[in-house]
């Protein structure tokens, strides 16, 4: 998955600046409160692969989902590797050299060779 919430976040309709789109998002509480009570809410379900086949980035600049969540699914989830960026929500999918850096993590767990196509750009811990 790339950028899943890790459950919905209800304040995230403060920080909508144009109204009408804040109070529409504000009316999906009670949706938002049932779609938690399913898998949805990544803290309440539990991987069936190995944690070690398992790699969280986390965009420490994100403003829609808390650092709090993210950290509680690293906890929940065995801590499995994760890269914690200096991005925001959705910055770091453009990020130069951050594919290659996914793509060499992958590759002895996919059983292929890596790839290089540049450096990370931050450390991945």
């Amino acid at each position: 998955m790339t950028v899943p919430a890790v459950r919905s976040n209800p304040s995230i309709s403060e920080r909508i600046i144009w109204r009408s789109v804040r109070e529409a998002w504000r009316e999906q509480g009670v949706a938002e409160e049932k779609l938690d009570m399913t898998p949805f809410n990544l803290t309440t379900a539990r991987p069936v692969i190995p944690k070690d086949n398992i790699l969280l980035i986390e965009g420490i600049h994100d403003l829609l989902h808390p650092r709090e969540s993210i950290e509680e699914l690293w906890q929940l989830w065995g801590q499995p590797d994760i890269w914690r960026l200096p991005h925001g929500h959705h910055s770091f999918m453009v990020a130069p050299g951050l594919t290659g850096g996914v793509l060499r993590w992958l590759a002895p767990r996919l059983d292929k060779p890596a790839v290089r196509t540049g450096q990370i750009i931050a450390s991945p811990h």
